[in-house]
């Protein structure tokens, strides 16, 4: 297959969650940037700023005191900026990211800050947890980005992690989210100091809204010695009752819902929302 045809294939919509030439979280030209944006408040999408980490664990101790839910796991905990805010509250806590980077420094933090954290290189979908854990958290609206199949996979694990009457904080987007979501078709040329690569390269993206509460954000990388990559990044949107039927599917109750996972009172209309789940 030529470049050119390979270009025309990977341009074509694709099925539902299906995945692109490389993951993002994974991509070791990436590793960098995907660690900064974790790290930098000023660039979206990396995790939430210091403040709100700090309203969070507040929320969580309120909600699951150190003294009744002590162990915890952080499944997609990146740099490790909650399981270390955690770690400092008093709660045994286990981190899980799938990017290498990102539990490389979470390691290299916790040992500057004398913090005893597990942090494991795994993927969640396959984790192998049992009967372990107090609570699990699945936050900054991770659940969503994963296909049905996958999702299920997540909650199994987590169930099965869990101690009897465990508790699952999670957010996702709602469906006033995907009504708002606006499709888009666009491309740019690489400037200087371009955070992505310092190869000159074209990247053309494309929003794209999906039948059952499903976005797609796609981006091709047209790099100038030919190399091409293709990320796709979906959501999964939800109403109450859809993520309600989806839990109680795994074994949860859905406890309470909330604003945000930081514990605000849940709006109406709101563009996403939390939830405290519990093993049944």
């Amino acid at each position: 297959m030529t470049k050119i045809e390979k270009l025309l294939e990977i341009a074509k919509n694709p099925e539902p969650f299906e995945e692109g030439t490389q993951e993002i979280w994974l991509d070791p030209d990436r590793a960098d940037l995907v660690l900064k944006s974790h790290l930098d408040e000023n660039i979206p999408g990396g995790s939430r700023e210091s403040g709100f980490i700090d309203e969070t664990v507040d929320f969580i101790n309120k909600i699951a005191s150190v003294s009744k839910y002590k162990k915890v796991i952080d499944l997609g905990c990146g740099p490790g900026l909650y399981s270390q805010n955690l770690a400092m509250k008093g709660y045994d806590v286990v981190g899980v990211d799938f990017n290498k980077k990102s539990i490389e420094y979470a390691i290299s933090e916790a040992k500057k800050k004398d913090l005893s954290i597990d942090y494991r290189n795994e993927d969640i979908t396959n984790i192998e947890i049992d009967n372990e854990f107090d609570l699990a958290l699945l936050i900054y609206q991770i659940y969503g980005v994963f296909s049905p199949a996958n999702r299920r996979k997540i909650l199994k694990n987590i169930h099965r992690g869990l101690k009897s009457g465990g508790l699952v904080l999670l957010d996702v987007l709602s469906e006033t989210s995907y009504e708002k979501f606006e499709q888009n078709l666009m491309w740019r040329l690489s400037g200087k100091d371009n955070l992505f690569s310092n190869k000159k390269h074209l990247t053309l993206y494309a929003s794209l809204k999906y039948p059952n509460k499903v976005t797609l954000a796609k981006n091709i990388v047209v790099f100038d010695d030919g190399e091409l990559i293709n990320y796709n990044y979906w959501n999964q949107y939800f109403s109450i009752e859809d993520l309600e039927k989806e839990v109680n599917n795994a074994g949860f109750t859905l406890e309470k819902v909330y604003a945000d996972v930081n514990g605000g009172d849940y709006v109406n209309n709101s563009e996403f929302f939390a939830a405290v789940l519990k093993k049944k």
